[in-house]
């Protein structure tokens, strides 16, 4: 065959071990060896941990600093909530009284002051209910959201809101500050000290459960001011003296003291809607967020210094490594080129694959500088130059490969006399040449009781699989119609990029192909005998030869299968 794959239980041992062994003198040197994937494991191991050893000591000086950033967007989280706690119970209550307006003015005037109760209930508790005598001029259901007042009925300070009649009347809603308590209840939950909910800047509608000191509502003065609060952090909040500060963070609030400690607070305000105006927010204890909220900048100058480190240990590292591979390309770049005088045999290493790899080298160019002797060494260097492609009519051709065998033919020898099996044979190769030079195909050789031909070349066939089908097809006839009934064949076919040409010394030349297609086609005539040992002929194509013919033909696809000495599965059909 032009061009051999041994198999793999053909294949040829290479020796060696990591633990390789070098001779000198007859002594023979065990040396360790360590390989390329523990080297840069190690050293990369030991760089991380200098790089994370260095990063980790620094977080853990700032860890109240990353604590402070967690809980920063914690609050912004919380702000959000408390937004939509706060908005919700207006809408909800709006909607309550709409609703209770409309109901009510289904009612004769006389009738409503006796069931307001009953929609009272459904207010929340603490809310009243009463009617105004002044006329509304908002259309039917309408509400209209007031300020804090004092309340009689409440005992204190309510939120009051109006809802219009349809025949002019109003009902007035007033809510507790009790109500609102429980808002700020609501919103509080984590590590703040608890929620407040503020009228303006300076008046406390709620905060937590704590109580004004003394405070006395007034219709001037119907909310306790910050001032009320002596005791709690609330009292403190925009203060301006004693340290305090800004947050220099995504979020609104202020670092500030209180007695003996630091706090901290966060805060929003209200842009429209009946709560317009308010601010809401929450007070923590300045030890979750502190003053370290703005050293992010130096964690960041850190990890980028320490990266910096690594991978300029890393590039060093490569370049260790790199140095005896380079060595080996220049060596390979004079091998490829026949430049054998060039080739300095490469030194031993310490790593087991690039000691083996440089052994493995220096063998193969040894082996190469003998061989070069037997073969013109200049056509090689052409043939290598050009791609396989040059001056000695050498060239990359697509085309069709069919490989032929005599079934059976090793136990019909034996029993015949040479002249006999010659005579046999001189019949068979006589009928395969005549069927493949009949459809213009070249006879490459002879291979024992085996013929080797191909398509598309020497001149041009761009319908070469279909002249190697139609040679096959009149070979499958030919064997059928043959005098000697016990005369079977196999037969391989297959397409596929093949280097073609004039190949062999200077004084002896074969023009033949040569590539894994040839290959691919031997295997399909050996797989012959495993689809149908007992035919009289079986042809063998693949899906490369079988796509190239024309429509309308129609052939057994046998299914996909891994051809000897090949990992790639290939597509077979058979002809008939």
């Amino acid at each position: 065959m032009t061009q051999d794959i041994l198999p793999p239980d053909q294949a040829i041992p290479v020796s060696g071990s990591r633990h390789s062994s070098s001779s000198s003198g007859g002594e023979t040197t065990r040396r360790f060896r360590l390989s390329v994937g523990a080297a840069i494991g190690l050293v990369f191991s030991l760089v991380l941990v200098v790089i994370c050893g260095a990063i980790i000591t620094y977080v853990s000086s700032a860890n109240r600093n990353v604590a402070g950033k967690l809980l920063i967007q914690q609050a912004n989280a919380n702000l959000s909530r408390y937004e939509t706690i706060l908005s919700g119970f207006f809408q909800e209550q709006t909607g309550l009284l709409q609703s209770i307006g409309l109901a009510l003015s289904e009612q004769a005037p006389a009738a409503r002051q006796a069931i307001t109760r009953t929609y009272s209930a459904l207010l929340p508790v603490g809310t009243t209910l009463s009617f105004s005598e002044e006329t509304s001029a908002g259309r039917e259901g309408t509400v209209e959201w007031g300020q804090f007042r004092p309340v009689v009925e409440l005992g204190g300070a309510g939120l009051v809101a109006r809802v219009s009649l349809s025949d002019g009347q109003s009902v007035v809603a007033a809510y507790p500050l009790s109500v609102f308590t429980g808002l700020a209840d609501r919103m509080a939950e984590g590590q703040e000290i608890g929620a407040f909910l503020l009228a303006g800047r300076d008046q406390v509608i709620s905060f937590a459960d704590v109580k004004a000191s003394g405070f006395q509502p007034s219709a001037d003065q119907p909310l306790p001011g910050l001032g009320d609060f002596p005791q709690s952090p609330l009292s403190a909040i925009w203060t301006k003296a004693g340290g305090a500060h800004e947050m220099r963070a995504e979020i609104k609030g202020q670092v500030f003291p209180f007695g003996e400690r630091m706090y901290a607070t966060v805060y929003d305000e209200v842009k429209d809607g009946p709560a317009a105006g308010w601010i809401y927010g929450a007070i923590y204890q300045a030890h979750v967020f502190g003053s370290t909220l703005d050293q992010s900048r130096i964690i960041i100058i850190v990890a980028v210094i320490a990266l910096a480190i690594g991978a300029l240990l890393s590039f060093l590292l490569g370049r260790v490594i790199g140095r005896p591979l380079d060595r080996l390309a220049d060596a390979a770049a004079h091998m490829k080129n026949l430049e054998f005088d060039k080739v300095t045999p490469l030194g031993r290493s310490r790593l087991a694959e690039l000691d083996e790899v440089n052994s493995a080298f220096n063998s193969a160019a040894g082996a190469l500088n003998a061989f070069s002797r037997y073969v013109p060494r200049q056509l090689v260097q052409n043939l290598v130059a050009e791609g396989m492609t040059g001056t000695r009519a050498i060239e990359t051709r697509e085309m069709t490969i069919v490989f032929t065998d005599l079934a059976g033919f090793t136990g019909r020898a034996a029993n015949l006399s040479a002249e006999e099996t010659a005579s046999f044979l001189a019949d068979y190769f006589e009928t395969v040449s005549r069927q493949v030079v009949a459809q213009k195909g070249t006879i490459d050789k002879f291979l024992g009781d085996g013929v080797m031909a191909f398509w598309g070349a020497p001149t041009h066939q761009p319908d070469h699989a279909a002249q190697a089908i139609a040679s096959v097809r009149a070979l499958a006839k030919a064997i059928e119609d043959h005098p000697d009934g016990d005369m079977r064949v196999r037969i391989g076919v297959h397409s596929g990029k093949v280097v073609v040409g004039n190949i062999g010394s200077s004084d002896r030349v074969n023009y033949t192909v040569i590539g894994d297609a040839v290959n691919v086609a031997a295997r399909l005539q050996e797989y012959g005998k495993s689809v149908d040992p007992t035919a009289k002929t079986i042809i063998l194509a693949s899906a490369d030869t079988i796509s190239q013919l024309p429509d309308g033909e129609e052939y057994l696809h046998i299914g996909s299968t891994e051809l000897r000495g090949r990992q790639a599965p290939v597509d077979i059909f058979r002809v008939n």
